[in-house]
């Protein structure tokens, strides 16, 4: 008899609550690529200057929740001496991490989730009249969202679209789609500005319990090869151990929603 779908799941779930913490798988990658002779920059770095080597490692993280897995992988980077770009959620833009972030001179900018947070509440858009005046309004929140992002913790000169499970539908980039990045107050969107560079690739983590990468993919095999540049887009949350995520969720629901912006 095959395995229920609702079985797979708890699975997975035990799986990952008894995982352990993988800074050092990250720190074996990171460690692989300089002695491979790559650069490894961040991607505001790669954005705006472009690649300054033959190989070129590129670093993004997405804080997309458990804001203090943010530290051992900062502490990681910092200790080879690497720069990287962090996006923090409002829900996890606890100004003692993103301090500390800023201290060891990387960037930071807003995950933004504004659309499918909107959309969450009030539903999706119906029909193109409403969805074009869906996008219209969001623009402007987002605009104040950028200021007060600002406000808190310092000019920002990217953002980055954060993606909601529960509303697959709705991209959240689509409010900087055919936009000037600069009637926003930044410089470019985390993703469009980095596809206007050709990469070798764009490696991205699991939360799988083993550590797997998107697609089956093999970072180690990939700066073996020499391929460049590379993007690797990381979230902090899935390199913690399984026991520190469940408690920084419960805490998160135990201080109420912290996903909306002060405004």
């Amino acid at each position: 008899m095959d395995p229920s779908p609702a079985s797979g799941r708890t699975r997975r779930r035990l799986s990952r609550t008894l995982s352990r913490s993988r800074f050092s798988d990250y720190r074996a990658v990171l460690e692989r690529a300089l002695a491979r002779g790559y650069a490894v920059t961040s991607l505001e770095r790669f954005v705006i200057d472009g690649p300054q080597a033959d190989r070129v490692l590129i670093l993004r993280h997405d804080v997309d929740q458990a804001p203090r897995s943010v530290l051992p992988m900062l502490a990681v980077e910092r200790e080879l001496g690497l720069p990287a770009t962090w996006y923090f959620r409002w829900r996890t833009a606890q100004p003692a991490i993103v301090r500390a972030v800023r201290d060891a001179g990387h960037e930071v900018g807003l995950h933004y989730e504004t659309l499918t947070r909107l959309a969450l509440t009030r539903g999706a858009p119906d029909g193109d009249a409403e969805a074009a005046a869906t996008l219209a309004a969001c623009r402007d929140v987002l605009r104040a969202e950028i200021r007060a992002f600002d406000e808190r913790f310092g000019p920002t000169r990217s953002i980055a679209a954060h993606g909601d499970t529960r509303m697959p539908q709705l991209r959240n980039g689509d409010l900087l789609a055919d936009q000037d990045p600069r009637g926003f107050g930044i410089e470019f969107d985390a993703n469009y500005g980095i596809r206007r560079h050709d990469l070798a690739c764009w490696l991205t983590d699991r939360s799988a319990a083993e550590g797997q990468w998107k697609d089956g993919i093999d970072p180690l095999h990939l700066i073996a090869e020499g391929a460049s540049p590379i993007l690797c887009l990381t979230h902090p949350n899935n390199w913690v151990s399984g026991a520190r995520l469940w408690v920084a969720r419960a805490a998160h629901r135990a201080r109420g929603s912290g996903d909306r912006p002060p405004l």
